[in-house]
């Protein structure tokens, strides 16, 4: 189980990593006005260009296509629909920026509603503007209006966090730094998170790194 404390139930083994979190509980324009300036002109800009559509209710059907070939481009797991039912569509939802009516950037959310807390578990684009600069640009700025949007959407709906999915402290790897540059584009305070296992989930947790 993930958890914000540092509190170890008995008989269980520890995996120590870290998050970003954004607070949800002030107004929307305190949690706005708390975005870096360039990050709230971008958001700003998306929103006036209106060259995209934002969906907040995009179907499985059009999530996976879109990850797995951006999965393969960087030799990351393959998402199937027998992974969404393990998870149960009442624990995930899931946001898109269209583009012709083609979903171009997906943002996957873990739901705790007991918890007040959404977790973004995938965030993953189309590989098929890679050599458009411009285009490329603009679904930067279309991703942060997303990430902004499910923001407003999930204070609505009563989550109180919105935490970022990790952050690799003291990353080496390019691809890390540059998605660690991303999410810090928004203020989200770095926190601490512990992983609880039994001993027995402890040592099939070891296992499945080491057969990966």
């Amino acid at each position: 189980m993930d958890c914000f404390t540092s509190e170890k139930p008995r008989l269980f083994q520890t995996e120590y990593r870290h998050t970003l979190l954004t607070d949800l509980k002030p107004d929307e324009v305190t949690i706005f006005q708390n975005f870096p300036k360039d990050t709230r002109n971008q958001i700003r800009r998306c929103e006036q260009e209106k060259c995209f559509d934002l969906n907040l209710n995009t179907p499985l059907e059009q999530f996976i296509p879109l990850y797995n070939a951006f999965a393969q481009a960087r030799g990351l797991s393959l998402f199937t629909p027998e992974d969404a039912t393990a998870i149960g569509s009442e624990n995930y939802r899931i946001f898109s920026v269209e583009h012709e009516g083609k979903a171009i950037i997906c943002h996957f959310y873990l739901l705790s509603a007991t918890m007040g807390v959404t977790n973004l578990l995938i965030s993953a684009s189309t590989q098929q503007h890679n050599d458009d600069a411009d285009m490329r640009r603009s679904m930067g700025f279309a991703n942060r209006c997303l990430h902004w949007q499910g923001m407003r959407y999930f204070k609505a709906m009563g989550f109180h966090t919105y935490d970022w999915g990790g952050y690799a402290l003291d990353a080496t790897d390019p691809t890390m730094q540059g998605i660690n540059r991303f999410k810090r584009t928004f203020n989200g305070t770095l926190t601490p998170i512990y992983n609880y296992y039994s001993l027995s989930y402890a040592f099939i947790e070891k296992l499945r790194h080491k057969l990966r």
